[in-house]
């Protein structure tokens, strides 16, 4: 049995059938605080959940379910059943967009998921929350480069800084007797990295990037790493 659910309550013990939702608000530009600095902007959530449940008969045949109280059918056959998992995901549940003068844009995303796996030997619950935001420049313009016996050489270029920000945490946490809770695998990471690409013209174009890494895990313990790099793309036909 799997049906669209919102679960609540530590264990997701609670709950109804619900189906999932988004939605999008445009137009917060014109906010009193958001128009002193944004040319436009944007909200953003959205929510999915599911419960999918599974028994297994042998001697004895079960009644029918009737969708709007299955509770009563799950605890009467709780016996039977094999397993069972529940699932809350905010994605994202705060998100934002802003669009900036001088051509800087801003996204902003938050979310949450939430997940509840049961088994005759046992329970598992992960929890993962993600920060994600991106902030980017835009710079159009030209230069005249005077070439000998050719004149003025025009190239026109484009420009785009990017700075962004990540940051993921997870964590897991285990029961055998279904009560006392303990952790076991975790992990935390965060990076931050810049990029600048270019285009000149049509048929140079390129970029350099560099970005930070840092991650913690239960297995491995801190790890820093370091990336630097940059390319060059010349685009020739004959």
């Amino acid at each position: 049995m799997t049906r669209d659910y919102l679960p609540s309550g530590e264990l997701f013990d609670k709950g109804l059938p619900f189906p999932g939702w988004s939605f999008r608000l445009s137009g917060l530009e014109k906010w009193p605080l958001i128009k002193w600095f944004a040319k436009s902007a944007s909200f953003e959530h959205s929510y999915s959940g599911k419960e999918t449940r599974s028994w297994q008969f042998e001697d004895e045949s079960p009644e029918n379910m009737n969708f709007f109280n299955f509770g009563i059918f799950a605890d009467k056959y709780k016996e039977f059943e094999r397993s069972s998992r529940v699932s809350r995901n905010f994605a994202p549940l705060i998100g934002m967009n802003l669009t900036l003068p001088k051509n800087i844009s801003v996204t902003l995303r938050h979310n949450r998921n939430k997940s509840l796996d049961e088994s005759p030997s046992g329970l598992t619950i992960q929890n993962d929350r993600s920060y994600t935001s991106t902030g980017t420049y835009t710079h159009r313009g030209g230069i005249n480069i005077p070439v000998p016996f050719y004149g003025d050489l025009n190239l026109n270029n484009t420009i785009n800084f990017t700075m962004n920000y990540d940051r993921n945490e997870s964590e897991e946490q285990r029961s055998g007797n279904k009560v006392n809770l303990e952790v076991g695998s975790f992990s935390k990471s965060w990076k931050t990295g810049l990029r600048m690409s270019y285009q000149f013209s049509t048929k140079v174009s390129g970029g350099v990037r560099y970005e930070y890494r840092e991650s913690d895990t239960r297995t491995t313990g801190k790890k820093i790493d370091r990336d630097f790099g940059f390319d060059v793309n010349l685009a020739i036909s004959g």
